[in-house]
């Protein structure tokens, strides 16, 4: 059976829903992590957060000002993670420096990041 491109770009695989799934549960984390934070930030100085990644295994961490972790998340389709860490398949690469990249979802991925911004 022929299945049109459109349609073939709306589907998620299940690598990739759980990959999503994935990214949305550590960004949840961070969120909690900065609401947290609040009270006990120093001003100007860098917040850890948890790596945004695909990988449900990944331990890694990011250290990045508030404000730069605010700009990711004023994009619902945007994640904070470690240089490395990206999957072209899914993602963009749209800002990075030896610290860290911010990606942006693309196709159902990018959708499913959406749908589960916790700030929507």
């Amino acid at each position: 059976m022929h299945v049109p491109a459109d349609a073939r770009a709306l589907t998620l695989s299940i690598w990739e829903e759980r990959a999503a799934r994935n990214e949305a549960l550590f960004r949840e984390v961070n969120e909690r992590v900065e609401r947290l934070g609040r009270d006990w930030r120093v001003e100007g100085e860098p917040t850890r957060f948890v790596c945004e990644c695909a990988d449900g295994e990944c331990t890694e961490t990011v250290v990045v000002p508030l404000d730069v972790y605010e700009d990711v998340r004023a994009h619902p389709r945007r994640f904070l993670i470690r240089p490395g860490h990206e999957h072209g398949e899914l993602e963009t690469i749209v800002a990075q420096t030896g610290d860290y990249a911010v990606v942006e979802k693309t196709g159902g991925a990018g959708r499913v990041a959406e749908q589960t911004d916790p700030r929507v």
